[in-house]
C-alpha cells in the first residue's frame, strides 16, 4: 500500500529532477567541479524508485584511538575509522553487482589490534548493503567440521558466521572462521548441496553462537541425508521380488522400520517373514527374511509405506531427525521399466535410471514361469529395423502398462500417452492372408497357466496403431492359448489405422483385435477399437474359432471397399462368446462419409451352435452401406443359441435390417428386452421371413397383425415368451466431443421410456457373465444398473434401461 506521506518526499524529489533536466538546455556546466559534475542522476533516480541502494562499512572492536583506513575497488573512495561504527561511501550503487573492500592502513595501536574485513566482496543487493570489519587484540578461529555431505557432491554448502562471512566446502572438512577475542560469533547454513540429491543440513553443536573468549571454539554441521531409493518417487511401482534400498550420504545405523497395523498404506513392517534392516555402505536394506513380500490374505497390487526412524551416524540423526516415509505400489513379482527417451537396451530395465528403450527388450526381461510387469512411458514405440514386435507368451503372465511420466508414478494416455505403431518392411511383415501371417505390433498367446488368473497376460493404457500400407494387419492378435490360461486387453486405444494420409492399402482386412484359434480366457473390457480406414473389409474386432469376451468398448468399423464390421465372429468349433454393454459404429454415426458395401454391427458366422453365446447391453448403430444393408445383429449359419437381451439396434434407411438370422434361432436361444430402430426398414428377419409387426399385447413380432402365437417370431407353439417384451422405438442421444467420437451413442434423457426402463432381468440368461453386465459402460466410472418402477415402466418388463448405458429418466417416473 502507498502511504502518502511516505510517498510525497520521493514525488518532490522525482518532479525536482524533471524540472532540472528540463532547464538545462538553459543551463551553462560550470568549468570546475559543480553540482552538476559530480551528481549522479541516474543512480539518483534509481534509488528514488527503489533500484539502487547505499554502501555501509560497519566496523566492530576498534579501540586504543587506532585509525582504520578502508578503500572501495570501483571508486577509489576511502573512508577512516578512529572507533567502532558506521559510515557510508558517496552516492547510491546499482545491485547485483559485487562490490570490493580492501584495508588501506591498519590501526596502530598499543596494544595492537589487527582488522578483518568478513565479506570483503560483497554483492550489493536490498538485504546486503554492509561491508563489516572486525578488530581485535587477539584471533582466535571458530572451526566447523562437516560431515554427511555424499562423495558424489559438486556443489557447494554455504556456512556463514554472523550472517556475511562466508565460507563453503564441496565435501566433508572443516572450515575456519577468523573471530577476535570478546566478538561474538554465530554459525548458520545458506545453500546446501545439491548433487545427487538435496541435503538437509543442520548445525549439530548447540547453541551455534557466543563470544570467543580466550580460546578457539568447535562446532559440527551435519548433512547425513537420504539420498534416493528403490523407486524413483513416491508413489512409484515396486516389485515384491526386490528389497527396498535407502541409499544415504553416509554410513548409517540404527534405523527403525515402522510396524503398525491397519491400513491400506500397509506398513511394510507388517508383511510375513519379519522384515529387517541389514547396511551396506551408504545403503539401508528393508526386506523380509525370504523374498518376496507377502501380506497374507492381501493381493498385489498393494499401497505400502515403509516408515524409517532413527537413522544415524555418530554425529547426528539422518534427514535432521525427520521421519522418512515413503509409499509405493507393490506390484507381484519383478518390475521392468522402458522409456523411449532416457532408455537403452543395453541397461538392466530394473529401475528408470536404467530403464530399456524399446518393449520387447523389457518383456524379454521377464521369467517365462512367474509374474511379471513392464512399465512403459509416454513415448512413441516404432516396430521397424532392430525393434522387435512384442510378444506375451510366457506361462507366468506380463502386465504391459503404458503412458506413465518419467517417474512412472502417473498415468495418463492424455497428457504421456504410449503408441506403439507398426511400421515393418514387406521383407519383415508381408501380411498378404489373414491368419498367422497377419501383421501386429503385439501378439498374445495365453497357455500353461494352470487356472491361476493371477498370472494373466495385460495389456493397458496404450494407442496401438496397425499397419495401414499392409493387406491384413491388426492392432493385436491373441494366437492359440489354452483354456486354462487368461488374458486381458483394457483401456487402450486400438486402430486397424487412421487412413487420410493416402498410404492406405485398398485390400484385406484391417483392424484392431485379432483372435485365431485362441481358447485362452481373453477378456477385452473398456477399449476404443476401430477398424482399418479404406481396406477391402474394415473389421475393428475379428474372432475366429476363439473364446472372446467383449466390456464395456466403443467399436467401429471404419470406411470399407467392401463390408465394414464392429465385430465379427467366424466359428467352427464350439467358442464362448460373451458381447456385452459395448457401443458399435461411432464411425458411421458421427462421420456420413464413412461408408462400404455393408454395414454391420456383429456378424456371426456360426457354424456350430455355441454353447455359451451372450449379446446384452449393448448399442448398435448401422448406417453407410451404400448396395448392401446396414445390419445391427447379422448371424448365419445353423440355428444359434443366442442370449439376446435388452439390447439397443438403429438402422439407418430402407436397406436397415436390426437383427437377421439365416435360421430361424433354437429353442435355447432368448430374444427379450431390445428396442428396435429400423423404421424405413426391417425389424427382424429369420430365413425368408420378415417380422415387422409389433403386437402391444404379448410383445412379439408377427407376420400379420393377427399376432398370434403360432406366427410368432421364435415361437414354442404354446408362448413366445422367449421373444418377448421388444420394442420399436426410437431412441434420444446425447451430443459428443467431436475429437472423441467414440463417446457419441450414449442415451439421453427425455427419449422413450422404453429404452430408460423396457428391459428384462438378464441373470438367468447371462449366467457368470451377468455381474458384467449389471456394469453398464460408462468409462471409468461404470454406473451400476438398477430396475426402476414406475407408471410408465413397460407391463412386463424389469425396470433395466435398453443399451449400454443405465438410464435412470425421471421424466419417466
Amino acid at each position: 500500500m502507498v502511504i502518502l506521506k511516505n510517498f510525497l518526499p520521493k514525488l518532490y524529489s522525482i518532479l525536482l529532477i524533471v524540472f532540472t533536466l528540463s532547464t538545462m538546455g538553459c543551463y551553462s556546466r560550470p568549468k570546475k567541479s559543480g553540482i552538476l559534475d559530480f551528481m549522479n542522476i541516474s543512480n539518483f533516480v534509481s534509488y528514488l524508485t527503489g533500484t539502487s541502494f547505499p554502501l555501509n562499512v560497519q566496523v566492530n572492536g576498534l579501540t586504543n584511538s587506532g585509525v582504520l583506513v578502508v578503500e572501495l575497488g570501483s571508486t577509489g573512495e576511502q573512508l577512516t575509522f578512529s572507533a567502532a561504527g558506521t559510515d557510508s561511501f558517496t552516492g547510491y550503487y546499482d545491485p547485483n553487482i559485487i562490490y570490493t573492500l580492501s584495508i588501506i592502513t591498519q590501526p596502530a595501536t598499543l596494544p595492537t589490534q589487527t582488522c578483518i574485513i568478513s565479506n570483503p566482496n560483497l554483492n550489493l543487493t536490498f538485504a546486503s548493503t554492509t561491508f563489516v570489519v572486525n578488530c581485535a587484540e587477539n584471533w582466535y578461529k571458530a572451526n566447523v567440521t562437516v560431515t554427511g555431505i555424499d562423495s558424489t557432491n559438486t556443489t557447494d554448502l554455504q556456512i556463514y558466521n554472523n550472517g556475511t562471512d562466508l565460507k563453503t566446502r564441496t565435501s566433508n572438512g572443516t572450515v575456519s572462521f577468523d573471530v577476535g577475542d570478546g566478538l561474538a560469533y554465530d554459525i548458520t547454513i545458506g545453500t546446501v548441496p545439491t548433487v545427487p540429491s538435496t541435503h538437509t543440513c543442520q548445525v549439530v553443536t548447540s547453541p551455534a553462537n557466543g563470544t570467543i573468549s580466550g580460546a578457539d571454539v568447535n562446532l559440527e554441521i551435519s548433512c547425513l541425508s537420504l539420498m534416493k531409493t528403490s523407486v524413483p518417487a513416491a508413489g512409484a511401482f515396486f516389485p515384491s521380488t526386490k528389497a527396498m534400498v535407502f541409499t544415504f550420504s553416509g554410513p548409517v545405523t540404527g534405523c527403525v522400520l515402522d510396524a503398525t497395523g491397519g491400513g491400506p498404506p500397509y506398513s511394510a513392517g507388517t508383511a510375513s517373514g519379519s522384515p529387517g534392516i541389514t547396511y551396506v555402505g551408504n545403503t539401508a536394506r528393508v526386506a523380509p527374511t525370504t523374498l518376496p513380500w507377502s501380506f497374507g490374505a492381501l493381493t498385489f497390487p498393494l499401497d505400502v509405506v515403509f516408515i524409517l526412524t532413527g537413522c544415524k551416524d555418530s554425529v547426528a540423526l539422518a534427514n535432521a531427525g525427520a521421519t522418512i516415509s515413503l509409499n509405493v505400489r507393490m506390484m507381484d513379482g519383478d518390475v521392468y521399466f522402458i522409456s523411449d527417451t532416457s532408455g537403452n537396451d543395453s541397461n538392466s530395465c530394473l529401475d528408470p535410471s536404467v530403464s530399456c528403450k524399446t518393449i520387447q527388450t523389457g518383456v524379454s526381461q521377464c521369467s517365462s514361469s512367474s509374474i511379471c510387469t513392464v512399465f512403459v512411458e509416454g513415448g512413441d514405440y516404432f516396430i521397424s529395423g532392430s525393434a522387435s514386435p512384442i510378444t506375451l507368451n510366457s506361462s507366468g503372465g506380463v502386465r504391459l502398462l503404458g503412458s506413465f511420466d518419467p517417474t512412472f508414478s502417473t498415468q495418463s494416455l492424455d497428457l504421456t500417452p504410449s503408441r506403439i505403431v507398426d511400421n515393418r518392411t514387406v521383407a519383415q511383415c508381408p501380411g498378404t492372408a489373414l491368419g498367422a501371417n497377419t501383421c501386429s505390433p503385439i501378439t498374445i498367446t495365453a497357455s500353461l497357466m494352470a487356472g491361476d488368473s493371477t498370472k494373466a497376460h495385460v495389456i493397458q493404457g496404450f494407442s496401438i496403431f496397425a499397419d495401414e500400407t499392409k493387406a491384413y494387419s491388426y492392432g493385436i492378435r491373441f494366437l492359440n492359448g489354452d483354456a486354462n490360461s487368461f488374458a486381458y486387453v483394457f483401456g487402450n486405444y486400438i486402430s486397424g489405422g487412421e487412413g487420410g494420409l493416402g498410404i492406405e492399402n485398398p485390400s484385406g482386412t484391417r483392424g484392431g483385435i485379432y483372435l485365431l484359434s485362441s481358447r485362452s480366457n481373453n477378456q477385452i473390457d473398456t477399449n476404443v477399437i476401430k477398424g482399418g480406414f479404406g481396406a477391402a473389409n474394415s473389421s475393428a474386432v475379428y474372432s475366429n474359432d476363439s473364446n472372446v469376451y467383449l466390456l464395456r468398448n466403443r467399436i467401429s468399423g471404419d470406411k470399407a471397399v467392401n463390408d465394414s464390421h464392429s465385430v465379427i465372429l467366424s466359428n467352427w468349433t464350439d467358442s464362448l462368446v460373451a458381447i456385452i454393454n459395448n457401443t458399435m459404429n461411432f464411425r458411421q454415426y458421427t462421420d456420413a462419409s464413412v461408408t462400404s458395401q455393408a454395414t454391420y454391427g456383429i456378424r456371426n458366422e456360426e457354424n456350430v451352435a455355441l454353447i455359451k453365446h451372450y449379446i446384452a447391453g449393448n448399442t448398435i448403430y448401422s448406417g453407410g452401406a451404400t448396395s448392401g444393408s446396414n445390419y445391427g445383429i447379422f448371424i448365419t449359419g445353423v440355428a444359434t443359441n443366442a442370449q439376446m437381451t435388452n439390447n439397443l439396434v438403429v438402422g439407418q434407411g430402407t436397406n436397415a435390417v436390426c437383427t437377421s438370422f439365416s435360421t430361424t434361432p433354437s429353442s435355447n436361444s432368448v430374444f427379450r428386452g431390445n428396442s428396435l430402430d429400423c423404421p424405413l426398414g426391417k425389424t427382424v428377419t429369420a430365413g425368408a421371413t420378415n417380422f415387422s409387426t409389433f403386437c402391444s399385447g404379448n410383445g412379439t413380432f408377427n407376420v400379420t397383425g393377427l399376432c398370434l402365437v403360432a406366427n410368432a417370431f421364435m415361437n414354442d407353439v404354446l408362448t413366445a415368451t422367449r421373444s418377448n417384451q421388444n420394442f420399436i422405438t426410437t431412441p434420444s442421444f446425447n451430443g459428443y466431443p467431436i475429437a472423441q467420437p467414440w463417446l457419441s451413442l450414449s442415451t439421453a434423457t427425455g427419449g422413450p421410456c422404453a429404452v430408460a426402463f423396457g428391459g428384462v432381468e438378464t441373470s438367468s440368461y447371462l449366467n457368470s457373465f451377468d455381474p458384467n453386465y449389471k456394469l453398464d459402460a460408462v468409462i471409468g466410472a461404470p454406473v451400476t444398473r438398477t430396475t426402476s418402477s414406475g407408471g410408465t415402466t413397460p407391463s412386463g418388463s424389469d425396470g433395466y434401461s435398453i443399451g449400454a448405458f443405465e438410464l435412470d429418466d425421471p421424466g419417466c417416473f
